[in-house]
């Protein structure tokens, strides 16, 4: 894509930041699909594996498996539906330098990347999984396309 002379710069940057949890959501649904599927193994991450599996849930309480499963597919499913806007809208409406655009990612950085930062690294202080990095990567993008757009957005 060749830069047009009334393009935004720095556009690139927040459609980055849209493929992080288009990566998150997707490996999520993968993941799940995969520790549901092989119930007697542990919950897998593949870089992290938790310390219990499917099977075990069910032990604990019959509607324990069926509750982390809707979870599981619920989560994934909105991760991914959250990244496809980002993504379009920074292709389609930041680099037209649409200002509406602007808020809505700043609105996205706010509530999708800073609320995934608290939980996720909340998640390995816990489980010592390091999902950590994705949206941690998810607000740096984010806020780095959104500093270098707003001169020419809001100008």
């Amino acid at each position: 894509m060749n830069a047009t002379e009334n393009e935004v710069t720095g556009w690139r940057w927040t459609m980055y930041a849209g493929l992080i949890p288009l990566m998150a959501g997707l490996f999520m649904l993968l993941t799940s699909n995969l520790s549901m599927s092989n119930d007697m193994s542990q919950w897998t991450f593949i870089i992290h594996k938790l310390d219990f599996s499917f099977a075990q849930l069910a032990v604990i309480d019959p509607q324990a498996g069926p509750f982390v499963a809707f979870l599981a597919m619920l989560a994934s499913v909105n991760i991914v539906s959250a990244a496809v806007p980002i993504i379009l809208i920074s292709i389609f409406a930041l680099r037209a330098g649409q200002k509406w655009a602007w808020y809505y990612l700043l609105f996205m950085l706010v509530w999708e990347g800073f609320s995934d930062v608290y939980s996720v690294t909340q998640f390995y202080f816990e489980t010592g999984a390091p999902m950590f990095v994705m949206p941690w990567l998810f607000c740096i993008l984010m806020a780095t396309g959104l500093y270098k757009t707003r001169q020419q957005i809001f100008n």
